[in-house]
């Protein structure tokens, strides 16, 4: 038998009540009002005892039960009433009998003003969930690990699990139970508690008997005995809370499997369906009748569509952009064996949409006929030029591209910067996670509704002309290519010449010219985009490769220091107050504190690509390093006019350059 003296009563007593009062107040909306009522009989109580005294020694001796030697049958039957018995080897299969109205083992309840302290002893509480009287609502108050995890699992064994305390949350529903014979234990008192056995099983102690019943219950006088779950691992009960939201069916993650991943559906689409059967259907009078009587709509077998034809369908039952008509009709006769000028006929489009494209999904779509008739796994720079391509021929909006070599660099340009964005470590190759994940086929469905010039990703003929403009300034022989003198001059000289340097290199990417330290246009386009929007990951990868001299992944001081040299020239010249002294040591520690970057690491010291990546703004870091004059451009900005470019349309460094430089040409151009 193990109880508790005095003091531990009383501080139980005081736990007991002030997490019913939590769990009251939480649960109930009339909680407060019975909060203060309780409260106030709880203060008119103890300042009742205070005026009468302190009771005496034989008075408090028989009214707390605090030894064990009193030999007072009536102290005898109130201490039995109070133990919880069990053992190690309690068989989990014999189900508590309940105990009898007449044998009851605790009085009768009491009102929250007139609560009665239950007896104890002066011995230790032991840990263990089967031998401890358990104190729902009070326990689980003395541990942290409270709020642990719902789904921890504790060992399988009673003994191996002895040292650990069950914790049951006191927010938990209480279930009632019934004994054999269908009838309603007779509730106990609200401090007491019935047997205890331990469940093997399913490795959780189950405890009947009332948990401190709230306040309403005690004031209405109706208290059932209950029976709850506890873990042995000192987890939440098995049952949650009615607070707190269960989960369903819905809320378990879709988990992809192979086919999905590669673009497949598990049903075809029943309104493209429906749209392919509508477009091919018998229109009169004889539709009208089988549509009264319910049937399905008869199919025109004879109705064939061609090339000019194939807009409707391509959009609404393949879902795909209709400037990509032409190459969905290649396609389909292609499958069907017939030639491009011929008409296909409903039993042709219909087999290659239910064998090919109806259980794919609309991404999935794009990519294949983007792909053509390649068997690779990756789209490359010439797919996405043929591409380009249909787009130049059916869109009205590039109708004034005559010239047959503007039309070429209009579909390199547009090819070079998907690639540039979709790429992965400057590899020549689009795979299907990365064109599933970006913005293109969004973009490419946008070129149906607007005009060109307002899709600024990838396809916006000024972005075209700005490029292409830039390119033709620094060529000044037109030999196509540019080399390091022309190159120096980008930007009015802005960037340091050691960069430009490992640039006319390949060091930022490998050189598509074939010429020793010569960029044809797509290098140049590489370079430009990077150049003026460096906060972009392709950007970031490009700069990091150029200042990573001996190419080991780090970015050390070394290297850093190597360029800032050259900059540090420019930085005096911009500067207020060239005699300043602008140290390397002084502008590191500065982009430092500002990207949040940690030189110190285990066992190197540097910037690694992770690092530059996980910054929001890289290119105030790369600026500092080669570029001055956008540094202190950064330094000295407007917050006012800065706050007014971000309500504009366009959103990044390199649509805000784009436009400010089609602006300055077509200004000049008049």
């Amino acid at each position: 038998m193990i109880s508790l003296n005095y003091h531990q009563r009383n501080t139980q007593a005081v736990k007991v009540i002030l997490s019913e009062l939590y769990a009251t107040w939480s649960t109930s909306d009339e909680g407060a009002f019975d909060i203060q009522k309780v409260l106030e009989e709880i203060l008119n109580a103890a300042h009742l005892t205070n005026k009468s005294g302190h009771v005496d020694g034989g008075q408090a001796q028989h009214r707390y039960a605090s030894r064990l030697d009193d030999r007072d049958d009536n102290c005898q039957k109130e201490l039995r009433a109070l133990e919880v018995s069990s053992s190690h080897h309690t068989d989990p299969n014999v189900v508590s009998q309940p105990l009898s109205p007449k044998r009851s083992t605790s009085p009768p309840p009491s009102s929250p003003g007139q609560m009665r302290r239950r007896l104890s002893d002066e011995y230790q509480r032991t840990p263990s969930p089967v031998q401890t009287p358990r104190f729902f609502g009070v326990d689980e108050l003395d541990y942290p690990h409270r709020a642990g995890s719902p789904g921890c699992i504790a060992p399988a064994s009673p003994s191996a699990s002895s040292h650990v305390k069950p914790v049951v949350d006191p927010m938990a529903p209480v279930p009632h139970v019934s004994n054999n014979s269908g009838a309603t234990v007779s509730p106990p008192a609200a401090h007491s508690l019935g047997d205890l056995s331990l469940d093997t099983i399913i490795n959780a102690a189950m405890v009947s008997g009332d948990v401190f019943t709230s306040i309403e219950t005690v004031t209405n006088g109706s208290v059932s005995q209950s029976q709850r779950f506890v873990h042995s691992s000192g987890s939440f009960a098995l049952t949650p809370p009615e607070n707190v939201r269960r989960a369903t069916y819905n809320d378990i993650p879709t988990f992809y499997g192979k086919a999905e991943m590669r673009g497949a559906l598990h049903a075809i689409s029943e309104t493209e369906e429906e749209a392919l059967r509508s477009f091919f259907a018998i229109k009169g009078s004889a539709l009208n009748r089988k549509l009264l009587s319910g049937s399905t709509l008869p199919i025109d077998s004879t109705k064939t569509v061609r090339k000019g034809q194939f807009g409707k369908l391509c959009q609404d039952v393949f879902n795909i952009p209709t400037w990509m008509k032409n190459a969905l009709f290649r396609r389909i006769a292609a499958a069907a064996g017939v030639s491009e000028s011929a008409a296909l006929t409903y039993e042709q489009i219909s087999s290659y949409y239910y064998n090919v494209f109806g259980p794919l999904t609309v991404n999935r779509r794009l990519f294949e006929l983007i792909r053509g008739d390649s068997n690779n796994e990756y789209l490359t720079l010439q797919e996405f030029k043929d591409m380009v391509r249909y787009l130049v021929d059916s869109h009205p909006g590039l109708e004034f591209l005559k010239q047959p070599e503007f039309q070429e660099y209009y579909c390199r340009t547009v090819a070079i910067r998907i690639m540039y964005s979709l790429e992965r470590q400057q590899n020549g190759q689009v795979r299907w996670f990365a064109f599933d994940r970006s913005d293109l086929p969004e973009v490419m469905k946008e070129l149906d509704e607007k005009d060109v010039n307002l899709v600024l990703q990838y396809f916006s003929y000024e972005h075209f002309y700005v490029l292409y403009c830039k390119f033709w300034e620094l060529d000044t022989d037109r030999d196509q290519l540019v080399g390091f003198d022309d190159l120096c001059k980008y930007g009015q000289n802005s960037i340091c010449p050691s960069v430009i340097k490992r640039v006319v290199e390949g060091s930022g990417r490998p050189l598509s010219s074939g010429k020793s330290e010569k960029l044809d246009f797509e290098d140049f386009v590489y370079f430009c985009l990077s150049e003026e929007d460096k906060n972009n990951s392709p950007a970031v990868y490009y700069w990091f490769k150029v200042l990573d001299v001996d190419g080991d992944g780090i970015l050390s001081g070394y290297e850093l220091y190597e360029f800032y040299r050259e900059n540090h020239q420019r930085f005096l010249e911009f500067s207020e107050s060239p005699e300043g002294d602008l140290s390397y040591a002084d502008m590191m520690c500065q982009m430092i504190d500002m990207m949040g970057f940690s030189l110190s690491k285990e066992n190197q010291f540097g910037l690694t690509l992770s690092d530059l990546r996980a910054c929001p703004t890289p290119s105030n870091f790369f600026n500092m390093v080669f570029n001055a004059q956008k540094f202190i451009l950064f330094e000295h900005r407007d917050p006012f006019a800065e706050h007014q470019q971000k309500m504009r349309p366009e959103k990044t460094d390199w649509d805000r350059f784009a436009r400010a430089e089609y602006d300055r040409m077509a200004s000049e151009a008049q």
